[in-house]
């Protein structure tokens, strides 16, 4: 008898290790080596993002290199309907928002752009793969990963979804709010791992040449109105000139009292490099520079300055982000 339950047991052990030596490694720990062993990666692909009812579409290039003091990093935005091009770079110089069509260079501090995620980054995905929430399912293309997140700047994204073939490289990525509706899409077309990339390709430009624009906004369009209000109303509207530049004045009150200053931002002759105090707010599409009780953003050609002592940065972006819905007159 003895002899008997010593057998079992022996076929129990075996089972159990033929199981584990079977079962397939976690994508957790795979995609964690992938990430640990990552010298430099370049992403290209296609974005969207939904904006009420709007559609915005983008040409998206991510490219990233390992450094011992200061990992590089270059994000190229290019808006398919304007044809305009936004920049963020990062090397040894700084952090630096590049736009072509104002021939501008924008210079700032901070720790862009690890200091919160980002859709488009392969760091950003490995946290939320490694989210204890995050649930991995194996499908015909690899792996569905569906995790919650949290993104500072858009408090409308809930939960995501990233497609992972079976070498762990990215294929998609989908952004949902509370309700699942869609908010953010990325379809990847060509990921490339541990590529060899020339250090001069994340050099700060000093002259560029500026694009064709696609629909820039003309004087006759503007004010533009923001839809995300915070409860507050629009009880004053003026314009003022300023160093021959007309700029229109929305002051609004209510919960929290704001007022939004817009005016066309002329492109500059030379290429000029701006140092910019405070600190950036990264909404995906659209950059401000938040210093104290103001935020600023430019967007088709426009200069929007929200100010208050009520609203915080990320509210303010929520602000300016809004203006792109609709011309209300």
């Amino acid at each position: 008898m003895k002899k008997k339950v010593i057998a079992i047991a022996g076929v129990v052990t075996l089972a159990v290790a033929l199981c584990l030596a079977l079962k397939p490694k976690s994508f957790e720990k795979e995609f964690s080596k992938v990430m640990d062993d990552m010298n430099s990666y370049i992403l290209k692909g296609d974005m969207e993002i939904t904006k009420g009812e709007d559609l915005k579409t983008y040409a998206v290039e991510v490219a990233y290199q390992k450094n011992d003091e200061n990992d590089f990093f270059k994000v190229s935005l290019m808006d398919k309907e304007l044809n305009q091009e936004q920049i963020i770079l990062r090397n040894e110089e700084g952090v630096f928002v590049i736009t072509p069509a104002l021939n501008q260079v924008f210079k700032f501090e901070g720790e862009w752009p690890l200091n919160s995620p980002k859709p488009y980054l392969l760091q950003s995905m490995a946290q939320f793969v490694a989210d204890e929430q995050a649930e991995v399912n194996k499908n015909d293309d690899g792996y569905l990963i569906t995790s919650p997140v949290v993104y500072p700047n858009n408090k409308n994204f809930s939960s995501q979804e990233m497609q992972f073939d079976q070498d762990a490289k990215v294929k998609w990525v989908q952004i949902y709010n509370q309700d699942h509706g869609v908010e953010l899409k990325i379809v990847f077309h060509t990921v490339e791992y541990n590529e060899e990339i020339a250090k001069d390709y994340f050099a700060t430009p000093t002259s560029m040449e500026k694009p064709t624009a696609g629909s820039q906004l003309e004087e006759a369009d503007l004010p533009l109105y923001p839809s995300a209000v915070f409860d507050a109303q629009l009880t004053n509207k003026s314009v003022m000139t300023s160093n021959g530049m007309e700029k229109h004045i929305l002051e609004f009150s209510g919960a929290k009292n704001f007022t939004v200053v817009e005016n066309l931002r002329p492109s500059s002759e030379r290429t000029q490099t701006v140092i910019m105090p405070g600190e950036m707010v990264d909404a995906l599409d659209v950059i401000g520079f938040y210093d104290g009780n103001h935020l600023s953003a430019v967007y088709n050609g426009v200069e929007f300055t929200v100010f208050s002592d009520e609203l915080g940065p990320e509210e303010m972006m929520s602000v300016i982000n809004s203006m792109q819905v609709a011309v209300m007159k």
